[in-house]
C-alpha cells in the first residue's frame, strides 16, 4: 500500500516541521509504502495532487495498461497525417511542438495526465490572437480524437472538446481585386528585377494566379507536362483536388515566353519556374518574395496572392455560376467556397436584383446603380 506526501522544499513554511500531514502547498509529491512486497519511496515527478493520484493508481495496478507518452503520441499522429499538404503538416508540426514543450515544462509525461486546465494554461502562455488560438484548438481536438480512435484507445476522453472556441471572432476579409487594381499589379511586373528574366517570370506567375486561381505553391512548382493543348490539368498540393481549366490567351503567351529557370540541368527543364534543385518549399518562398516585390511596386493596398482566388470565385458567381462550379474551378469543396469565398459584389447583387425584377415584372437595375446605392 502506497501513500502520498509532499517533500517540502526549504522555502516552504512547512519545511523542518515533520510536515507529512501538510499537503496544501506546491512542493514535490512522493510515494512511500510497500509495492510488490518491497519498500517503495520515490518521487512522482509532479506537484499536482490529482495527477499524483493517477500515477499512484498506475503503480498499484500491474494490469493497468500504461498510458501513451505525449511525444510518442504526437509522432504517431504525424505519421498518420504525412500525406497531407506541406503547409498543413508544417502547421501541425509547429503547433504540436509548442504543445509538447509546454506540457513537458508542466511535468506532464503521458496523455491521460492532460486536463482541460492544462490546455487553458497553454492558451494563457501563447501570445497569439483569438483567431490563431481557434485554429490551434481545432488541431488539438483532431489530435486527441486520433488518440481515442485506436484499437486500444490511449485516452478515454478528448480534453480539447471541453475548451470553448473563441466567439465573436471575424477574420480579416480578403476582398476581390477591382479590375484597375489587377491592371496596376500586372503593369508592376515590368518594373521589377534587373532585366527580362525576372520580369517574364513575375508576369507568368501573376497571370497564373489571375486566370486559374491556383495557390502559390501549385503555381511555383507547375510542371510543363501539366499544360497541353491549351489546357492546364493538375491535382492541388493542399488537398489533391483535380483542377482542369482552359488557358487564357495572355497566360499562354506568357508561358511560351518564359526563359529556362536558372540552374536547370538543360533547356528541357521539367518545370516552368523551378530548376529542380533545392527544396520545393524554398522554391515556393522564392516565388512569394518575387510577387511581394510586385505587389509593393503596384501600390495596391493589401495586395496578396490569395486574393486572386477570391477574385475568380466572385467573377464566377457574378456570371451566374454555381457554388459547385466555383469549387471545381478553385479545387475546393462547396462548403469551403461558401464559408470563405462568397463575397458581396455589385455585379452579383445586380444579377440577383434583376432576377427578382423578372419575377416581379419591375424595371431592372445596372451595376453602376447598385454600386452607387451601396456607397
Amino acid at each position: 500500500m502506497l501513500g502520498l506526501w509532499r517533500r517540502h522544499v526549504k522555502s516552504c513554511p512547512h519545511h523542518g516541521k515533520g510536515g507529512r500531514d501538510h499537503v496544501k502547498c506546491s512542493c514535490p509529491i512522493w510515494a512511500d509504502g510497500e509495492l510488490s512486497g518491497k519498500r517503495y519511496r520515490k518521487t512522482l515527478d509532479t506537484r499536482d495532487w490529482q495527477r499524483a493520484l493517477r500515477r499512484l493508481a498506475g503503480l498499484e495496478d500491474p494490469n493497468r495498461a500504461p498510458s501513451k507518452p505525449i511525444g510518442e503520441a504526437i509522432q504517431a499522429f504525424h505519421d498518420a497525417t504525412q500525406d497531407l499538404g506541406r503547409a498543413t503538416t508544417a502547421k501541425y508540426t509547429r503547433t504540436l511542438a509548442f504543445f509538447e514543450e509546454h506540457m513537458r515544462n508542466r511535468g506532464l509525461r503521458t496523455l491521460d495526465e492532460i486536463t482541460t486546465d492544462d490546455l487553458n494554461a497553454y492558451r494563457a502562455s501563447r501570445s497569439i490572437s483569438p483567431v490563431t488560438w481557434g485554429r490551434e484548438l481545432q488541431i488539438f481536438r483532431q489530435f486527441f480524437g486520433f488518440c481515442i480512435n485506436r484499437d486500444q484507445p490511449w485516452i478515454v476522453r478528448n480534453p480539447a472538446k471541453l475548451v470553448s472556441m473563441p466567439r465573436g471572432i471575424k477574420p480579416a476579409d480578403r476582398e476581390p481585386y477591382e479590375p484597375n487594381e489587377i491592371t496596376k499589379i500586372v503593369a508592376a511586373c515590368d518594373t521589377m528585377g534587373r532585366g527580362p528574366y525576372e520580369r517574364l517570370r513575375a508576369r507568368a506567375l501573376l497571370l497564373l494566379l489571375r486566370y486559374t486561381g491556383l495557390r502559390i505553391s501549385d503555381v511555383a512548382l507547375l510542371s510543363r507536362d501539366r499544360v497541353r493543348d491549351g489546357e492546364i490539368f493538375l491535382r492541388t498540393a493542399k488537398n489533391g483536388k483535380p483542377v482542369k481549366l482552359p488557358l487564357h490567351p495572355d497566360l499562354q503567351a506568357a508561358l511560351d515566353r518564359l526563359p529556362v529557370p536558372r540552374g536547370a540541368d538543360g533547356p528541357e527543364c521539367r518545370y516552368f519556374f523551378w530548376s529542380g534543385h533545392g527544396t520545393k518549399d524554398a522554391m515556393t518562398r522564392a516565388a512569394q518574395r518575387t510577387l511581394g516585390v510586385v505587389y509593393r511596386a503596384s501600390g495596391v493596398a493589401r495586395a496578396c496572392s490569395h486574393r486572386f482566388r477570391h477574385t475568380l470565385a466572385t467573377e464566377v458567381l457574378e456570371m451566374g455560376g454555381s457554388v459547385e462550379e466555383a469549387a471545381d474551378i478553385l479545387g475546393d469543396s462547396a462548403a469551403i467556397i461558401t464559408k470563405h469565398y462568397i463575397k458581396w459584389s455589385a455585379g452579383r447583387q445586380a444579377r440577383i436584383t434583376n432576377l427578382l425584377a423578372q419575377i416581379w415584372h419591375t424595371p431592372k437595375k445596372d451595376v453602376q446603380v447598385i454600386e452607387r446605392q451601396a456607397s
